[in-house]
């Protein structure tokens, strides 16, 4: 009886030791130290009709070495979270289908900053000794990846009247054949059940797909990231903006995913919310 009690304590020990081992952990160094006031993940859970699901997992951060670990985590991948002293940075990841086997671009549309993978650049000569002028580079980039069509599209959509008033396209990650783009939205000016100066405020992925020699936006695969409803005075005073680069990040069972990250001094205009 003693022999099976201990064999009982064993495979139960044995059993909470695996339970253990079964979440991850996302940690890195964040530079430089004492700029992030606090550090989570964003569990990305999709959204219903009306109501965000994801949840943040705040970890902790040392602001003497800018170390951070963020533990306790299911399988899965999250978005990165910090908070600094003029706002939020956030993660998200923008992928494609099948953008592994092609070449791939990251389009910031506010700064006009292009950065490809995988695609041969020899292709854009027209003799093989050419040398291009940063603007003839892009321009050509542009052509080879169907960018220009897609910057085209998305300047006619944003000027469609809407609800919201403020529509900005804020950077685009694709290849020539699928594309998605990550967009601000805001309604400033007065609205039913409008409380009195108030502004509502989104930040949603479209999907882009290339068909016909013409760019769709398919009826389904937007994302909501971000929905929210404030005080315009409060709106003025938030900082939110994102960055793909803190998006997507892996947690494994029994292991620590690492990550580590430049924090700006000041929140990018060019990617949300900056503090007015």
């Amino acid at each position: 009886m003693v022999r099976k009690g201990f064999a009982w304590l064993w495979l139960a020990l044995a059993g909470l030791a695996a339970a253990g081992d079964a979440t991850g952990k996302i940690a890195g160094t964040l530079t430089p130290p004492g700029l992030a006031l606090k550090v989570g993940v964003v569990e990305r859970i999709p959204a219903t009709l009306m109501k965000l699901n994801d949840k943040l997992h705040w970890g902790k951060v040392d602001p003497k070495t800018g170390e951070y670990a963020v533990e306790g985590l299911a399988a899965g991948k999250y978005d990165l979270a910090v908070e600094t002293a003029h706002g939020r940075i956030e993660g998200v990841e923008l992928k494609v289908l099948g953008e592994e086997n092609e070449p791939t671009y990251d389009l910031n549309l506010g700064t006009g900053e292009l950065k490809v993978q995988r695609f041969d650049e020899k292709t854009l000569l027209a003799e093989p000794d050419e040398a291009l002028k940063p603007e003839e580079r892009s321009k050509r980039l542009k052509q080879a990846l169907r960018i220009d069509k897609l910057e085209d599209h998305l300047k006619k959509l944003m000027t469609v009247a809407q609800f919201m008033d403020t529509n900005r396209p804020l950077c685009v990650h694709g290849t020539p054949k699928r594309a998605v783009v990550l967009v601000e939205l805001a309604r400033k000016s007065a609205f039913y059940a409008d409380k009195g100066g108030e502004v509502i405020w989104r930040i949603e992925t479209y999907p882009y797909i290339w068909m016909g020699d013409v760019w769709h936006k398919p009826n389904k695969g937007l994302r909501v990231l971000q929905r929210l409803r404030l005080d315009g005075r409060d709106f003025a005073k938030m900082g939110y903006v994102y960055d793909p680069a803190l998006g997507g990040i892996e947690a494994k069972a029994g292991e620590t995913t690492t990550l580590d990250y430049k924090v700006p001094g000041k929140l990018p205009a060019s990617m949300g919310k900056v503090p007015e």
